[in-house]
C-alpha cells in the first residue's frame, strides 16, 4: 500500500499503487484520509484519469493534464471538485530502493481547498471593476484608455517573463493607474491644453489615486502601479522622484505601456500620433517622452514586440 513521505504529508491525502502493465491513467485510488473523504467523499477506487477530469471539469482537459503528468512524474493544477475550488498536486514516487516498500511505485497527491481564496480574488477583482467604473464616469476617453491599458500591461508583463499570479493580477490592477483622476475630472475634461498650473494639479492624481486603495488588503499592486506609474527610470518623473529599481516592476510595466497609449490617442487638446512616430518618439525620445524614462529591459521587449501593442490598440480604439 502506497505511504507518505513527511516532506509531502501535508497534502497526503490520497493514492493509488501504480501496478506493472496498468496505464497510469488507470491506476485507482487506493487510499484516501479522513479529511478528504469528510470533504469530498469516498474517492477510494476512482481512477485518476476520472479524477483529473472531475477537477479540469472536462475529459479533454483531463487527458492533457494527465499526458503532461506521465511525461513529468509530477503536475499542480487548480479546478473544481464537488462543488469546491481546489488546487491538486501529485506526483509519482519510486521506492524500488526502499526495502520497507512492497510495490515498485506509487502515486501521491494532495487537494488543497482553495475556495476561500477564490472568492476573496473576485471581491478584489470586483472592487477593482467598480472603480474602473467610477473613472469611466469621470471621463470618456480615459474609460477607453483605461481598458486598453490592461492588456497592453498583461503583454508586456507575460513578455518579462512575469509568473502567472504578478500576470493575472496586473491585468486585473492596471486600469486603477488614473483612479485619481476622479478628484481632477474637471480640469481633464477642459478641451484644450492646460496650463502650467493646471497641470501641476494633474501631476497630484498618482498621490490622490493612492490615498483611495492605500491599506487595503489585497491591493497592494493596484498602489505600486497608481503612485509609480509617471516615475520615470532615470528618476525625473512625479509624484515621489523615484528612479530606476525603485520603481516597482508593475510601476514600470503600466508607465511604459502608459506612454504609448496616450501617444496613439487623440485629446481634445491634442491629435493623435501615427504607429511609425510613436516607435520613433519612444525609442529615440522627442525631447517630451526620451528613452531613459523606461526601463531598458522592457523598452527593448517592447520594442521588439512593437506590433502586438499596436493589434491591442487598434483592436480597442473604439
Amino acid at each position: 500500500m502506497a505511504r507518505f513521505d513527511p516532506d509531502f504529508s501535508i497534502f497526503g491525502i490520497l493514492a493509488g499503487d501504480l501496478r506493472p502493465g496498468k496505464p497510469i491513467e488507470n491506476t485507482r485510488i487506493d487510499y484516501v484520509n479522513q479529511a478528504c473523504a469528510e470533504i469530498y467523499g469516498d474517492l477510494t477506487g476512482m481512477e485518476f484519469s476520472e479524477l483529473f477530469a472531475t477537477i479540469a471539469e472536462g475529459t479533454e482537459a483531463g487527458t492533457s493534464l494527465m499526458e503532461k503528468f506521465k511525461e513529468s512524474g509530477r503536475i499542480s493544477f487548480e479546478g473544481k471538485l464537488f462543488g469546491r475550488f481546489v488546487k491538486f498536486h501529485s506526483r509519482i514516487i519510486d521506492c524500488r530502493d526502499d526495502d520497507a516498500c512492497a510495490i515498485t511505485q506509487y502515486i501521491q497527491a494532495g487537494i488543497t481547498d482553495i475556495t476561500e481564496s477564490v472568492i476573496l480574488k473576485k471581491l478584489l477583482y470586483g472592487t477593482s471593476e467598480a472603480l474602473r467604473r467610477a473613472a469611466e464616469a469621470a471621463d470618456d476617453d480615459t474609460a477607453r484608455h483605461i481598458s486598453r491599458i490592461n492588456e497592453y500591461s498583461k503583454l508586456l508583463a507575460t513578455l518579462q517573463g512575469a509568473d502567472v499570479p504578478f500576470i493575472e493580477k496586473i491585468a486585473s490592477f492596471a486600469q486603477l493607474h488614473d483612479i485619481g483622476k476622479i478628484k481632477i475630472a474637471q480640469i481633464i475634461r477642459l478641451p484644450r491644453e492646460l496650463t502650467r498650473e493646471e497641470f501641476s494639479v494633474v501631476k497630484k492624481h498618482p498621490s490622490f489615486g493612492g490615498k483611495m486603495v492605500k491599506g487595503l488588503e489585497g491591493l497592494e499592486m493596484a498602489y505600486d502601479i497608481i503612485m509609480d506609474h509617471h516615475e520615470k527610470w532615470d528618476g525625473s518623473g512625479y509624484p515621489r522622484g523615484k528612479k530606476a529599481e525603485e520603481i516597482t516592476l508593475a510601476g514600470r510595466i503600466v508607465g511604459l505601456v502608459d506612454v504609448f497609449d496616450a501617444l496613439v490617442s487623440s485629446r481634445p487638446y491634442k491629435k493623435s500620433y501615427d504607429y511609425d512616430t510613436t516607435r520613433a518618439i519612444i525609442a529615440k525620445g522627442d525631447g517630451r517622452v526620451m528613452p531613459t524614462h523606461f526601463d531598458p529591459q522592457l523598452l527593448q521587449l517592447f520594442l521588439e514586440n512593437y506590433q502586438r501593442f499596436v493589434s491591442i490598440h487598434r483592436k480597442m480604439k473604439s
